[in-house]
């Protein structure tokens, strides 16, 4: 009896594992995506699951009218939305981050090195010219 049970337990863990491992997650995304589908609005920037660019026009029920190049308009379900573009170039932008001076090297604290300095030498000169062949 006891070989059952121990069976059992590990049929048991193994599903455990599978679901943190596959269910969970899978279960975030589509929520996330949802989500993302429900705040569509008029103006948005989008990109659909087949690679087009566009503007939404209309929102309907389940399906999204997009502006994909100028009175061009696709009607796609909201299910083929990947992700909003214009929310994303707005993040973009507020990530430039400015050097400071510490974290800027200037030449006359970098120290010289004496081998690079020939390799690059030796690797501007220019080759010989072709000589002429001996007939």
């Amino acid at each position: 009896m006891g070989g059952g049970a121990a069976i059992i337990i590990w049929i048991l863990v193994f599903f455990g594992i599978f679901y943190f491992l596959a269910i969970r997650p899978q279960r975030r995304q589509r929520q996330a995506h949802s989500q993302m589908v429900t705040m569509l609005k008029k103006g948005d920037e989008v990109v659909t699951i087949g690679g087009f660019y566009g503007t939404v026009s209309k929102i309907g029920d389940d399906w999204v009218e997009i502006e994909i190049a100028k009175r061009t308009k696709v009607r796609c379900l909201k299910r083929a939305i990947s992700s909003i573009t214009s929310i994303m170039e707005d993040e973009e932008e507020d990530e430039y981050i400015e050097a400071s001076d510490d974290d800027v090297i200037e030449e006359a604290d970098a120290e010289p090195v004496a081998e690079a300095d020939e390799v690059a030498a030796a690797a501007l000169e220019a080759p010989d010219p072709p000589q002429e062949p001996k007939a």
